[in-house]
């Protein structure tokens, strides 16, 4: 999570020593982070609990020069909320890199798509099943925040974590674009 280091050195007492140098945003540079957003000091290992389609294939979650992995669910209020935000996300930056990945919380397909369409949602952003949970449960067992949806982590190139965001949010407001667009500039450079 991001911290100074002058708070780290402050926190252990150390207060005769001065630093002056934050930690950077993430390996992607400086990008301004919106309020809410817990932004890594160093990436996080990639997952290794996988996502599936509704063919049963693994989902992956590299590739992509950013990746925003939101966990929901049909029967979360929140959730469905914020999903239109996240739908205009992918509208306004999906061309220049950016993947939507919405896993799913529910049981199955059946209820996913049923649901879905009902919403008038498309078919734009990509939806995957994270059955029983599981990959979810991975993000709760470390310090990464997630404790309950909506949550979504923030993925590099190579699906490793580099921010997390617990609750909703409108991920089509200027401080999220603002983010997302710095993000994806500094990892093209």
């Amino acid at each position: 999570m991001r911290r100074t280091g002058l708070l780290r050195l402050a926190g252990a007492g150390l207060f005769s020593c001065v630093l002056t140098a934050s930690v950077s945003a993430s390996a992607y540079g400086e990008a301004p982070a919106f309020a809410g957003l817990e932004v890594l000091d160093q990436p996080a290992p990639a997952r290794t609990v996988a996502l599936t389609d509704r063919d049963g294939a693994t989902v992956a979650l590299d590739g992509a020069p950013v990746t925003v992995l939101n966990f929901w669910a049909t029967w979360c209020a929140p959730c469905v909320a914020e999903l239109p935000t996240l739908l205009a996300l992918d509208a306004q930056l999906g061309a220049q890199g950016l993947r939507v990945v919405a896993a799913s919380l529910d049981r199955n397909y059946e209820t996913i798509d049923r649901f879905w369409t009902q919403q008038g949602w498309g078919e734009n952003v990509e939806v995957a099943l994270d059955d029983k949970g599981s990959l979810f449960r991975d993000f709760s067992a470390e310090d990464l925040g997630a404790r309950g949806v909506p949550y979504t982590a923030i993925l590099n190139s190579n699906g490793e974590i580099i921010s997390w965001y617990a609750g909703d949010a409108d991920w089509a407001s200027e401080p999220v674009l603002a983010y997302f667009q710095a993000v994806l500039d500094a990892g093209s450079q």
